[in-house]
């Protein structure tokens, strides 16, 4: 059960809190008078909320009757803290000075009325924000609605009942409050959105300089670097890469991958299977973002890089050089080391020691010698065939 005083009379009623879950579709009537009470007078009891320590609440009232005044300031300071003016220049004054919560202003005052009050009080950027109630004998429509028109939130007849004003003065505070918790909450988030939005910025700031450290480091290698991306498009490439291609960088980007592998006169197994064996290959290295996902390729090409197949006739040509320049040496040097382990052989034949050392090694000096002239025959046949 929640108590909720009616807008209208006052009146204490006791609702039922599956009443208040279904305010949407079910309006709350008044127990005592039929009032529909409003929205605004029930929301804050639908939810939970901490209680409301009233003496931290300023009211300022502006009425330019005496007693009134001094009869609302000894009724409501035991729960607010409360300021009065008899006059419209007197309460504007205060209420930039003291920027009340609430300002409860009467119509009917000599000089300047309550409807001028309230406007240069909404023309005031100090005191913009300040709710203001007004207190009039006046029960003309018009009259209510002009006083909204200038920004009012409520309007209380005279005379006053001060259940009433309570419950009217509570449905205002409740409504700062609450607004009071949504801006902590917005400023909040502000302030955290700002704080990412800082970190983000630091950290593009960071992987830009990396990533332009980077391209410096690719630029001066000996090898050319073509990347490109899951599309097979290329978005990048260092200064050898462009200059082999003869192309700019702001023309690469973007340029289907194979035709600028074959514009490069080189090949790579991976992309283009079918090039012609004697071009040199790229080393295709697959790239991979933070979550192990393919996003790439990249392309490298040492300056110095040969194909395999011209490797290994380099590397044959080079063997074949060396055995025919030093085939007579091999032959000799090979015969000169038999003949020593035989010489040795004789001159200790009867040393136990040189029997069991000495045998094993001279029958590797035979196999050897015996596998080098059949590889310099061989080499031989092969050249003259």
């Amino acid at each position: 059960m929640k108590l909720i005083f009616c807008e209208e009379c006052g009146g204490r009623n006791n609702v039922k809190d599956e009443l208040l879950e279904n305010i949407d579709s079910q309006p709350i009537v008044c127990q005592f008078c039929g009032n529909v009470m409003s929205k605004e007078t029930i929301i804050p009891h639908k939810f939970p909320a901490k209680t409301i320590n009233t003496l931290h609440y300023h009211l300022l009232f502006i009425d330019d009757d005496v007693f009134h005044l001094q009869l609302m300031k000894k009724t409501l300071e035991k729960e607010y803290m409360v300021s009065i003016a008899s006059t419209g220049i007197h309460g504007l004054d205060l209420a930039a000075e003291r920027q009340p919560d609430l300002i409860l202003l009467d119509l009917n005052m000599p000089g300047m009325d309550g409807y001028e009050v309230c406007k240069r009080l909404k023309e005031n950027p100090a005191t913009r924000k300040i709710a203001v109630i007004f207190v009039s004998a006046r029960d003309r429509e018009d009259d209510e609605c002009r006083g909204f028109g200038l920004g009012a939130v409520d309007y209380i007849s005279k005379p006053i009942n001060l259940q009433i004003l309570n419950a009217r003065i509570m449905v205002q505070l409740r409504i700062r409050q609450l607004l009071q918790q949504q801006k902590q909450q917005a400023d909040s988030m502000i302030q955290s959105l700002q704080q990412n939005s800082m970190e983000v910025e630091t950290e593009q700031e960071r992987l830009k300089r990396e990533n332009t450290g980077l391209m410096a480091i690719l630029d001066s290698l000996p090898e050319k670097v073509l990347i490109e991306d899951k599309g097979r498009r290329i978005s990048w490439a260092n200064r050898l890469a462009l200059e082999m291609c003869g192309i700019q960088l702001n023309e690469i980007a973007g340029r289907s991958s194979a035709e600028i592998l074959s514009r490069s006169h080189a090949a790579c197994d991976e992309c283009l299977p079918d090039a012609a064996p004697q071009l040199p290959r790229f080393v295709h290295l697959p790239l991979f973002d933070e979550d192990g996902e393919p996003e790439g390729t990249a392309h490298i090409l040492s300056e110095d890089r040969e194909h395999p197949a011209q490797l290994c006739q380099a590397a044959e040509s080079a063997i074949n050089s060396f055995i025919d320049t030093n085939r007579q040496a091999i032959r000799e040097s090979l015969a000169t080391i038999l003949f020593g382990i035989d010489a040795i052989g004789s001159i200790l034949r009867n040393n136990k020691e040189f029997e069991t050392i000495g045998r094993p090694v001279i029958k590797a000096a035979e196999q050897l010698d015996q596998m080098v002239c059949s590889l310099l025959d061989f080499e031989r046949r092969d050249k003259d065939d």
